[in-house]
């Protein structure tokens, strides 16, 4: 890859300004749901982060 292209990636980049300060209300959704599961005490589907891994690998392509 020529040095251009590589330079044009980058400049071709947005630039995202910074999160606002309070989450949105999807993010507050996943907040209560990871609230929920951790306060259940209930194991999760994945014993271990290698079995997440596999699990995300081994998925099919949606």
């Amino acid at each position: 890859m020529s040095q251009h292209k590589r330079n044009d990636e980058f400049t071709d980049a947005t630039i995202q300004p910074y999160p606002p300060k309070e989450p949105n209300a999807e993010s507050l959704q996943a907040i209560r749901e990871g609230d929920a599961f951790f306060a259940s005490e209930e194991p999760g589907r994945f014993d271990n982060s290698a079995d997440l891994i596999n699990a995300a690998l081994n998925a099919p392509e949606m």
